[in-house]
């Protein structure tokens, strides 16, 4: 009985939030119409809360994705949780997502990352990757065996130019190549079609620079071992124009590496991009600019010809009460109580 009561509850919010958010006087100026979206499309990434939410929850976010017109979801496929033991799957989550997301019409980008306590070195965070690239590699079969008839993107890992990200250790990037060498080969052998992307990377200063990253994984090795790069170019909390954490200006200068190493063939996917709502305190926007920044991303994409799918982190807040936690008011569409953000209705379709 609850079960069935917190459904229907979740996609009434879902489907109630909508209508408010069109309504909303706030927002006439940021209409549907001024949405411009890059060729590949744009969609959504929700990070690790989707290994956590319920079914009813997951529903209801991705009902509001649907309604926005989105063609992507980013789906974090969290080695840690789906194999907690050896040989021992969890693939619920999972299984959810990706199929909610395809029946709704959305392609998914499938992300593997994060390694469970067996596969890492003691006392590494969980972030860490594994003390053995070659066992991540044969959960990586794993998962194309899976799921390979219904995704066909793949990204290693989220942003392993960050300490956070990467266990805190040290050497990231020669980390990072190899772990990357033993991922590609073992997804092109069970589906040789696919696209494997790299990297994820979030903007930051030296020495975690995306750009410095991208130069030591070439001189690493890496060429050959990707189809396409992944990046995060978030301005928030001064914008577009401002680009105070060099979002769209790192961008850039991967791609002259990229081409400089002849893969100028191959195309950068906006991964994660986005603003939070949290307090200024805590490099939080209000909602119009919020709306006006992930606008605005998507545009930028737009007018980048080398630019894949851009994905907007992310759908819900995951506590908007929480105002000193940014990471806690991602949300693009809806507050955590499924209550309308302005953002929903420059997006909606």
């Amino acid at each position: 009985m609850n079960k069935r009561l917190n459904s229907v509850m979740a996609r009434v919010a879902a489907a109630g939030w909508l209508i408010a958010a069109m309504l909303s006087a706030e927002t006439v100026t940021a209409r549907a119409e001024a949405v411009v979206a890059p060729a590949d499309g744009y969609g959504f990434s929700v990070g690790a809360p989707m290994t956590w939410m319920s079914r009813a929850e997951a529903d209801g976010e991705l009902d509001a994705a649907a309604r926005t017109g989105a063609s992507w979801l980013r789906v974090f496929i969290d080695w840690s949780r789906v194999e907690p033991m050896p040989g021992a799957y969890n693939w619920g989550y999972v299984d959810h997502w990706i199929n909610g997301a395809l029946a709704r019409g959305i392609r998914v980008l499938g992300l593997i990352g994060y390694s469970p306590d067996w596969a890492r070195a003691p006392g590494v965070y969980f972030t860490g990757p594994p003390t053995d690239p070659a066992v991540f590699a044969s959960f990586v079969t794993t998962v194309v065996q899976r799921y390979g008839d219904r995704v066909a993107n793949w990204e290693i890992w989220n942003e392993p130019n960050l300490p956070l990200f990467w266990g805190y250790l040290g050497d990231r990037a020669a980390g990072y190549t190899e772990l990357l060498k033993a991922a590609y080969p073992a997804v092109k052998a069970v589906q040789p079609g696919s696209t494997v992307i790299a990297g994820g990377l979030s903007p930051a200063f030296a020495p975690d620079a995306p750009p410095t990253f991208v130069a030591e994984m070439y001189d690493r090795g890496a060429k050959g071992f990707f189809d396409a790069m992944a990046m995060h170019p978030y301005v928030f909390p001064h914008g577009l124009e401002a680009d105070t954490l060099n979002g769209w200006s790192d961008v850039e200068r991967v791609r002259q590496l990229m081409v400089a190493n002849g893969d100028g063939d191959k195309k950068i996917w906006m991964t994660e991009m986005g603003a939070p709502t949290s307090a200024p305190t805590a490099e939080g926007v209000s909602q119009q600019e919020q709306a006006k920044q992930i606008l605005d991303g998507l545009r930028r994409a737009a007018q980048t010809p080398y630019s894949g799918p851009a994905f907007i982190f992310s759908i819900r807040d995951s506590d908007t009460a929480n105002q000193d936690n940014r990471e806690d008011n991602f949300g693009a569409l809806v507050t955590t109580d499924w209550q309308p953000k302005l953002a929903a209705s420059a997006l909606a379709r």
